[in-house]
């Protein structure tokens, strides 16, 4: 899965988990100027956890990492390298 689609998947999620359904993120959005707390953040790094099998070490929870859903996704990419390409099944 690579960058464009895993964003997309965290827009997707963001949206429909944590935004009010009239104030919609794209996925360049800053989330922190869009509103998303540290509990939203939470639940964006447990579905990161569930969906691509891996919890970020507290040494990544940086600003370049989780500006937005692309920075996010771009972070998720290089975590999991070149030999994943789907996400894990949730159920």
């Amino acid at each position: 899965m690579e960058a464009e689609a895993i964003a997309t998947a965290l827009t997707e999620f963001i949206n429909a988990n944590i935004m009010a359904p009239t104030r919609p993120i794209r996925p360049d959005d800053d989330l922190e100027s869009a509103g998303v707390d540290s509990m939203g953040l939470l639940k964006v790094l447990l579905y990161v956890e569930i969906t691509f099998g891996f919890w970020m070490p507290d040494e990544d929870l940086v600003q370049e990492n989780l500006a937005s859903a692309r920075t996010l996704a771009t972070y998720v990419c290089r975590r999991r390298g070149p030999s994943s390409t789907a996400p894990r099944d949730s159920e």
